[in-house]
């Protein structure tokens, strides 16, 4: 039979973790965490059955380490370096055992891939599959970044590549063999890879002005990335700087890959704002530590984002997923 004591067994016995920093290990209500001279950053995320993930495309593991893998990428967007993290799992009634230890096999995997560690959480019966992490990161030097932070003429940034995630769900519902190429796209949505390394950088530099990872999509994203700076402020972002990944055109038509690219979400890539007058230092930082990063476009004055698409510039309107009740 399965219920919470099994979970409770389990939990123990694949994260035996103990340490100076997380004396108690798992098993108390609330977890002691013993940092000195440092400052914590924590973020929480949540993953339910239908909305963000379905079982007919995703394994369990793939769930967990996915449910993971978003929160962490929460700690990468504000320059921290994440360190522990939380689950509450809201199971179904008549889940399987194998089921549950396909999940924590997922949630091991990422937890060792990602260098954090599991020091608590809560187990519940619901109506469908939900899956709640919490990850507490460590900040770097006590610094961090901010969304609203940036000034007219800062330099807009991305890292990776754009749309990908998008274009990799649309092909899930193509029933057909997949090339690698495809195959990489799926994989972007299915098994997204937070920034950490690349996140702990740039949270070092004192010029990046704002910061925060490309959720919902690259235009509502870097919409909210503005919020807060000034009412007055917008950006220009270039198509052809925008870094993506080609298709094939007979699966997802020029109409939907635009979408994907610039109102697609999941991609979990850093969108960040560098001070104009230090472009230059960035651009040398980039090339001396190979960052996978692209400039896309400039702060404006203009309220709103403008997209120039061969030559062209329009008023582009803002796309994203939204929770809607």
């Amino acid at each position: 039979m399965l219920d919470e004591f099994y979970i409770e067994k389990l939990v123990k016995k694949k994260f035996p973790y103990k340490s100076r920093f997380f004396p108690t290990g798992i098993g108390d209500d609330s977890a002691v965490l013993n940092l000195k001279d440092s400052s914590l950053v924590v973020s929480s995320d949540s993953q339910v059955q239908d909305v963000h993930f379905n079982l007919k495309n995703f394994k369990p593991n793939e769930i967990s380490s996915r449910a993971l893998a978003v929160s962490v990428s929460d700690i990468c967007a504000m320059g921290a370096e994440p360190k522990f993290f939380l689950n509450s799992l809201f199971i179904p009634r008549n889940t399987k055992k194998f089921f549950i230890n396909r999940l924590f096999e997922g949630f091991k995997f990422s937890s060792d891939e990602f260098g954090v560690k599991l020091i608590g959480g809560n187990v519940s019966l619901s109506a469908s599959l939900i899956i709640d992490v919490t990850v507490i990161g460590k900040c770097i030097n006590n610094k961090f970044k901010e969304r609203g932070k940036s000034k007219l003429g800062d330099i807009i940034y991305v890292s990776g590549k754009v749309g990908d995630a998008a274009n990799g769900m649309t092909l899930l519902s193509k029933t057909r063999i997949y090339n690698k190429s495809e195959k990489g796209l799926i994989s972007k949505y299915i098994a997204p890879r937070p920034k950490i390394k690349l996140g702990k950088i740039l949270g070092q530099i004192d010029y990046l002005t704002s910061m925060i990872d490309v959720t919902d999509g690259l235009s509502i994203d870097l919409n909210r990335l503005l919020s807060g700076s000034s009412k007055t402020l917008g950006a220009l972002i270039v198509w052809e700087k925008i870094p993506k990944t080609n298709v094939n055109k007979e699966f997802i038509s020029d109409k939907l890959f635009s979408n994907n690219v610039l109102g697609g979400g999941d991609d979990y890539e850093l969108l960040f704002t560098v001070k104009r007058e230090n472009h230059d230092d960035f651009k040398k930082l980039i090339e001396r530590k190979k960052l996978e990063v692209s400039e896309i476009g400039y702060v404006t004055t203009n309220k709103g984002i403008k997209l120039n698409r061969g030559g062209r510039t329009t008023t582009l309107e803002i796309k994203g997923f939204t929770h809607r009740f």
